[in-house]
């Protein structure tokens, strides 16, 4: 069998890992292999495409606050709770302390029933379960790994967290929906596909966004008819403008200022969504995306032209937002600030100056085709370099490890409990800057023990069927096996021990 260490680079590094066989595979043509697979998607992975729709991904947390309403009115109310679905208490006070706690246990004891916490782990938990299962799946079984990693990647730049309630259901649609069908396209429609998509106008507040010289200042609306809130909006909400310049274009260092964040927010006042009451209205023949559920209400937006980094904006309407967007993804600190992270996530923390001005340069050169930036990644000598200065996060370890050693399907629990154990879980990021690509957030004494614990349970699990563990280590990694590795898991007290130390070995635990 051949394994060669561009075959090995490959599969492990630019993919999400793989058994001796597809190595064997891969090593006919380690590079042509990746640029195959920088082609758009011709549909979703069946797991990821059999989960709820758009619509009902957006309702999903709106019919539970209803459903709990109802609950307590039932039993009487609770400390003032019954506040309607648009109010501050039900949503902001109740409903926002109703997941971290219900998260943080969804994996040993459950909330008590009959309380807030209760009745959202009862109707929300399985479902976010159910779509994190999905999504380990689609990683775990695709033929086209480098496409699934660059999806993930993409989806921790443009981050939409359920660890936010009212989002608990929003990423896997929006995903879907914003993410996939851009990841080898332009960049300006992943970010215009991403800005205007509902999920991201929800966790970010920009539903209650309002301008401050707008009519509904003037004349605040009693009824809020196919815009009604989330909740109903107060004034103006800069969230979503500062992190479209800090974190999704231009970066921290790309010259702007707070002048520049108040006016892109002024900007996209009015980029608002089709409120919960219409989507009820229509949800059972809904088909579509995301971007149906898009809604510019004229009456929130602030009128007249504005100045965002320099340019003058002076178009009506949802046209203003655009036009904005169209030109930072074309800015040359946003090409840098992109080419900066691809080449951090995939290569290295400190990634090779000459690697990122390639990068950057295809961004620039061809009007930010992702595609192209991609296939420059793949075609770089430094990308290929065959030290491994990437630690894999813990989604990044599990599939790999599910991948390479070709056990059976893991159960949803057993994913959720697994990575929030080791501190990742699934479209849980702590903010909106997404997870950490730094060695030091995960390289944690707690950190390595968990990893550590797994992958000792992995190898007794799976020690019956790889009978010859350094035989298989060896086809894994041919010759970039260390002489170290080989030796700790060739003096294996058993076959048990023996996984658990390649899985725990530098090779496998970097890539």
């Amino acid at each position: 069998m051949q394994t060669t260490q561009e075959a090995v680079i490959a599969v492990h590094r630019f993919g999400m890992g793989g058994a001796p066989q597809l190595i064997e595979t891969v090593a006919k043509d380690p590079k042509g292999w990746l640029l195959a697979q920088v082609t758009p998607e011709r549909e979703p992975p069946p797991a990821l495409k059999a989960l709820p729709s758009t619509m009902d991904d957006q309702l999903a947390f709106f019919r539970w606050l209803y459903q709990y309403r109802n609950e307590i009115k039932a039993a009487g109310g609770v400390n003032g709770a019954t506040s309607g679905a648009h109010g501050a208490t039900a949503q902001g006070d109740t409903a926002q302390n109703a997941a971290p706690s219900t998260m943080q246990g969804e994996a040993s004891a459950a909330p008590k029933s009959g309380t807030v916490e209760g009745s959202f782990a009862k109707t929300l938990v399985p479902r976010y379960a159910a779509a994190t299962a999905a999504r380990f799946d689609a990683a775990t079984t695709t033929d086209r790994p480098f496409f699934e990693h660059l999806v993930h990647f993409w989806s921790n730049h443009f981050v939409v967290s359920g660890a936010k309630p009212v989002a608990i259901a929003l990423p896997p649609s929006y995903q879907r929906d914003a993410i996939r069908p851009h990841v080898t396209g332009r960049f300006a429609d992943m970010l215009l596909a991403v800005a205007k998509h509902p999920a991201m106008l929800i966790y970010l507040d920009n539903t209650q966004s309002i301008g401050p010289h707008s009519e509904w200042a003037k004349n605040p609306p009693r009824r809020y008819g196919m815009a009604a809130q989330f909740p109903r909006p107060t004034g103006l909400n800069e969230n979503l403008a500062r992190e479209i310049l800090e974190l999704h274009t231009v970066g921290v260092d790309g010259g702007y200022d707070q002048n520049d964040v108040t006016s892109f927010a002024k900007v996209i006042t009015g980029w608002q969504v089709v409120g919960p009451r219409q989507l009820v209205r229509f949800a059972a023949r809904y088909v579509g995306i995301g971007s149906d559920l898009f809604h510019f209400n004229e009456d929130a937006h602030e009128p007249g032209a504005q100045t965002v980094m320099g340019v003058r904006y002076a178009q009506d309407g949802v046209a203003q937002g655009e036009a904005v967007l169209n030109d930072l993804a074309r800015k040359p600190s946003t090409a840098h600030f992109i080419a900066t992270k691809l080449a951090r996530h995939f290569v290295a923390d400190s990634p090779p100056e000459e690697l990122v001005g390639a990068l950057a340069k295809t961004f620039s050169d061809t009007d930010g085709d992702l595609g192209a930036v991609t296939r420059t990644l793949v075609e770089s000598n430094a990308a290929w370099d065959p030290s491994r200065r990437k630690l894999k996060q813990p989604e990044e370890f599990m599939i790999s490890a599910v991948r390479s050693l070709d056990g059976p399907p893991l159960k949803p629990h057993q994913v959720l409990g697994s990575l929030r154990e080791m501190g990742q879980r699934p479209n849980m990021q702590p903010g909106p800057d997404g997870w950490s690509e730094l060695e030091d957030h995960w390289l944690s004494p707690d950190g390595v023990w968990k990893r550590i614990e797994w992958s000792e349970l992995a190898g007794r699990a799976l020690s019956a069927t790889i009978s010859r563990p350094l035989e298989y280590a060896e086809q894994l990694f041919g010759p970039t096996l260390s002489e170290a590795s080989r030796t700790a898991i060739s003096r294996a007290e058993s076959p048990a021990q023996a996984l658990t130390l390649l899985l725990t070995s530098p090779e496998f635990m970097r890539r």
